[in-house]
This record gives structure tokens, sequence and C-alpha cells, in this order.
């Protein structure tokens, strides 16, 4: 049986416990709000980077070769801070069926990963992880990090066009989360038809004055950066999610815990007490009788 003193410890314990899970609970929910924000924003100022393309392709100055492509690229985003449940295992998972499916149709698969469990996964999957990025705390370090990446991305994909997908986990009903893969690249015919049928939103169609390859060249580059910032801040909205998921089940289990600490502690005194004025009745009633004698 515990002794009063240590479930005393315990109840304290749990009550700190308690205090932390409630903070990092909190920290989550407003982190979850200002990467939405952000997922948000970057929605529209893609559609503006895809409009651009469509003016482009309207001018009737480019037209993109059909998709031959031999190779692909998967860059892989991950969490390196813990507490949210399975979101590295579920985009590790989602990435190496992208992998395989690419595989079946005779195309290479290299690996690019961001966050360290990422590429422990990747690894211990037999899969080569050709280049690795640490994750970003904040969208400070989100803009560094897709700065970063895109030039060697552009190097990649000039050295001989291919595809390149970014896996990465996105908020749904599933624990709060869940992985999604996103086609990036290649720019081929097919993604031309598809921009170009979009209907214009006014009656007044642009032009531009720029030179085709001028106008490419900035495009192709917003097009990386809306895209590789994209997938960052709904990776990191969706992990502050299953990190609030986990938190409040952890908030639930500690409350359960320590009522059950207090009524234990409650219980055991109860008995003590009732002990100990049993013993003060029987040594009255052994007093009573020898003073009866």
């Amino acid at each position: 049986m515990q002794t009063l003193d240590a479930l005393q410890k315990r109840i304290q314990t749990t009550g700190d416990l308690l205090g932390v899970v409630k903070t990092m609970k909190s920290l989550a929910a407003v982190n979850i709000r200002h990467f939405e924000r952000a997922a948000r924003s970057l929605t529209e100022y893609a559609e503006v980077v895809e409009q651009g393309w469509a003016v482009l392709f309207r001018s009737g100055e480019l037209t993109l070769p059909a998709g031959r492509e031999t190779r692909a690229l998967i860059l892989v985003v991950g969490s390196d801070q813990g507490m949210c449940g399975q979101f590295n295992e579920l985009a590790t998972r989602a990435a190496l069926q992208e992998g395989d499916r690419i595989v079946g149709k005779g195309l290479d698969v290299a690996y690019w990963s961001a966050g360290d469990r990422i590429r422990i996964g990747l690894e211990d999957a037999g899969r080569v992880v050709v280049k690795h990025f640490s994750i970003p705390g904040t969208l400070g370090g989100v803009n560094l990090m897709v700065e970063g990446l895109v030039p060697h991305l552009a190097e990649w994909y000039r050295s001989g066009q291919g595809r390149f997908h970014v896996v990465h986990n996105a908020e749904g009903e599933r624990e709060g989360y869940a992985p999604l893969v996103h086609n990036v690249l290649p720019l081929d015919k097919d993604w031309e038809e598809k921009v170009t049928a979009a209907p214009w939103p006014s009656r007044c169609l642009p032009q531009t004055y720029l030179p085709t390859e001028v106008l490419f060249a900035g495009l192709f580059e917003q097009h990386l950066f809306a895209s590789l910032y994209g997938a960052l801040v709904r990776s990191m909205a969706a992990e502050n999610a299953a990190r609030l998921a986990a938190m409040q089940a952890a908030e639930k289990n500690i409350e359960d815990m320590r009522a059950h600490l207090q009524m234990t502690f409650h219980q055991i005194r109860q008995d003590s007490i009732t002990g100990e004025l049993l013993d003060i009745v029987s040594g009255f009633e052994a007093m009573t009788k020898q003073a009866g004698r």
C-alpha cells in the first residue's frame, strides 16, 4: 500500500504535468491558426501565379512538350518535434507507396527528406536519401528553407526533366491529419491544357511585354516557391493539429489519473483516521476496565 506522503507527491507531480500539457495544447492551437492563415494566403498567391501561366500560354509564344520522363524525385516532409502520434510514419508510408507506384511505371525514383525521422524511416525501408533538409519551426524558417530548396530543385530539373512530388501530411479527418501527394513537376502539355482551360476571372485579358524566356523563368521559380511553401506550412499546420489531439488525449488521461490518486489518497487517509480512532477507543475501554477493578 502506498503511503500518504508518496501519494501526495504523485498528485503534485500529476498536477505539474497537467499544467505542461495544457500549455502545449494552447501553443498547438495558436500555431494551427498561424500556419492555416499562411496556407490560405499561399493558396491565393498560387492562383495568381497560375493565372500568369495562363497569360503566357494564351500569348501563343510558348508550347510545352508532352511529358516523357524517365525519372522522379520525391520530397518527403515530416516533423522532428514529437508528441504528434504517427505523423512521420504516415508520411513515410505514403512516400514509399508513391515511389513503388512510380517505379511500376518504369521510372527511377530518388528521395529527399525534410526531418531526421523521415530520413531514418526511408533508410530503414531500404531507400537512399540523396538530400536531407532540417524542418523549420517558424514561418521565417520556412522562407529560408524554401529559398534553399528552389535552387537545388531547379538544378535537378535542368539536368534532365523529370517528375517531382512532395509528400506531406495535411489536416484531415483521421487523427486531425492525413498524408497528401502533391505533383509539382513536370510542366508538360497536359498541365498547360489544364491551366489554359480555366476561365479567366474578368472580361479583360492581360498582355505581357516581357520576353518569353524571362517570364517563363520568373513563373517557374514562383511555381516552385508556392508549391514548396504550401507543402511545408500545410504540414506544420497538420503537425500542430496532431499535437493538439495528442495533448487533448493526454489531458484527459492525466485528469483521470489525478482523480484516481486523489480518491485513493482520501480513502487511505480515511482508513488511517478510522484506525487511529479505533485504537483510541480500544485504549480507553482497556483503561476503563482496569480502573473498574
